[in-house]
């Protein structure tokens, strides 16, 4: 039992709500999910990141009975180089109840015992923002998997990429059926 504990307040550490707006919230039918930030870049630094991210996103939303398509945002490499009308149309022509931005950054962790260096994890911070089919931002969400994951051994990047974006997705989720 206390170990159960431990395990979802890490989880709970790792995870926040850097932003929610006060409107009320419906829950979306229809939503669409960009590739994330600089996805290039990420599939350089780690191979198959981004398929891994795709599919965690569709899953997830699955889950929760949310249709979901990507949708390539153009020269999309941060949150600063998209705008609400750009969010809008593309919601429009999708025919979206709303959009999701992701930002992907690897942590590389060094871990040590007793000051002996004993390795170095692909730990990873994702970062989502949720908008609404107007472009408005609704929601903006943070999972860093040092801080929230515990893992037994050094986790591959390929588990960090599922549980940051499990992490981030979880919160706007629990955030919109709140």
């Amino acid at each position: 039992m206390i170990l159960s504990i431990v395990l979802v307040s890490c989880g709970a550490m790792g995870t926040k709500t850097l932003y929610r707006t006060e409107t009320d919230f419906n829950k979306p039918t229809k939503v669409g999910f960009s590739q994330v930030a600089n996805e290039d870049i990420m599939d350089k630094i780690v191979k198959g990141s981004a398929k891994i991210y795709d599919s965690t996103m569709t899953n997830q939303l699955a889950t929760q009975n949310i249709k979901s398509d990507k949708i390539v945002v153009e020269n999309f490499d941060g949150f600063e180089s998209v705008h609400a009308d750009e969010i809008k149309n593309l919601c429009v022509d999708n025919q979206l109840d709303g959009m999701i931005l992701t930002q992907l950054k690897f942590l590389n962790v060094k871990y040590s015992s007793m000051f002996i260096p004993i390795g170095v994890s692909e730990d990873t911070e994702v970062e989502m923002q949720y908008y609404d089919a107007n472009g408005s931002l609704l929601l903006h969400t943070k999972h860093n998997t040092h801080m929230g994951n515990s893992y037994w051994d050094f986790p591959s990047a390929d588990k960090t990429v599922t549980d940051g974006t499990k992490g981030a997705l979880g919160r706007i989720i629990k955030e919109i059926i709140k």
